[in-house]
């Protein structure tokens, strides 16, 4: 079980992580096509995916943490396992079309910081159900979950089209997406808007105006 004095750390946790989940389900309907659809470009499809493993993986572990009594390396084990296995599977995605290497390293990066992250969480999951009275394991699950909203919050961030300078722009891997780095939200809705009539326009002129 975890200790209760990191009960508050848990409950502040579930409750950013319910709300960042939220939010970013508000992000992807504003242009679900671009995104998640089976027509978006893989490399948006892969952070979006990431984007909400991760907040989920926060969210979830951080709720079962607050269950009484309740050993919580029983759920870290398998959840950290699924996150993994998706983490792999973007990886193929990913992967296995590259033009060239710069175009597979800011791939690779993206699919290298999951994996290790659930890697190291899962081993850890595996050491709090054997050993639920060391306090060393919870404090690192608590770095796992933060390292979890880190990787959430900049990859929602890069999914929103935010540029983002250095080397870790330069590792984006919505970098090697041809016109911007990633989708525009004001400009699909200007390109929607133009692409109708307004009143005045549509509405036929009579012969004596």
């Amino acid at each position: 079980m975890v200790p209760p004095e990191f009960a508050n750390f848990f409950i502040a946790s579930a409750s950013a992580g319910g709300a960042l989940v939220g939010l970013l389900f508000v992000a992807v309907s504003i242009a679900p096509e671009q995104i998640v659809a089976a027509q978006a470009p893989v490399e948006r499809q892969a952070v979006a995916g990431s984007a909400f493993t991760a907040l989920i993986n926060a969210f979830f572990i951080s709720l079962f943490a607050l269950i009484p009594n309740f050993n919580i390396g029983f759920v870290i084990m398998p959840f950290s396992f699924i996150c993994l296995l998706t983490s792999f599977i973007q990886a193929w995605r990913l992967l296995r079309r590259t033009n060239n290497w710069q175009s597979f390293l800011r791939r690779a990066f993206l699919v290298i910081i999951s994996v290790a992250l659930y890697g190291l969480e899962l081993w850890n999951g595996y050491q709090l159900f054997t050993n639920p009275s060391q306090v060393g394991y919870v404090y690192n699950l608590i770095s796992f979950i933060l390292g979890a909203f880190a990787i959430g919050l900049i990859r929602a961030w890069e999914l929103l089209g935010v540029r983002r300078y250095g080397l870790f722009g330069w590792l984006n891997p919505l970098h090697d997406l041809p016109g911007t780095e990633s989708f525009s939200p004001a400009k699909n809705s200007h390109v929607a808007a133009s692409e109708h009539p307004t009143i005045d326009e549509a509405t036929p002129r009579s012969p004596t105006q």
